[in-house]
């Protein structure tokens, strides 16, 4: 674009926005990209043992999946719709699956923080997994947060009198 050659007005404001679109879209797909590497490791801490119990004389672990089976539930619908905000062009679709990437995010967050308080079951004892469940779901929550700061709509296109006045004011400061 830039160059030896001057480029005609008209040329110029449909560069500027191909340059804002491509912007904006590679833009939204890093973000997408954070939430659903976010989404994947708050699941794996379904994978860890969040109960730690004697029974008969044994010590039995029992994963997250085991003891919140709504949590892996939630944490699927989650991974579901991170993906789908990602495979979405940036527009208003995928803001609203962003959304509800967020507001699923939220829910894991407070299922995690609900699962660390233990009943008063004896001999139980609780695993790190509620705990690194809220970590993790927090830095997903926190990545759907910029996913949708990073997918806010554009200003209008500026209408002719305003691209004529940009273009004189380059014109003039050449």
């Amino acid at each position: 674009m830039i160059g030896d050659e001057l480029l005609p007005d008209e040329e110029l404001p449909r560069r500027l926005d191909a340059a804002e679109e491509e912007l904006a879209t590679s833009q939204h797909r890093w973000f997408a990209r954070a939430t659903v590497l976010a989404t994947l490791a708050t699941g794996f801490t379904l994978l860890l043992p969040w109960t730690f119990s004697r029974r008969l004389g044994l010590s039995v672990w029992q994963l997250g999946i085991e003891v919140q089976p709504s949590l892996a539930l939630t944490w699927l619908a989650g991974l579901i719709t991170s993906i789908v905000a990602l495979s979405l062009p940036a527009g208003l679709k995928a803001q609203a699956a962003g959304a509800a990437t967020g507001v699923l995010a939220l829910l894991f967050v407070a299922g995690g923080w609900q699962a660390k308080d233990l009943q008063s079951i004896s001999d139980t004892w609780a695993g790190p997994g509620p705990a690194f469940a809220i970590v993790t779901g927090l830095i997903w929550l926190l990545c759907a947060t910029a996913q949708l700061l990073a997918d806010r709509t554009r200003p209008a296109t500026p209408d002719d009198k305003a691209v004529a006045d940009a273009i004189a004011r380059l014109r003039a400061s050449r």
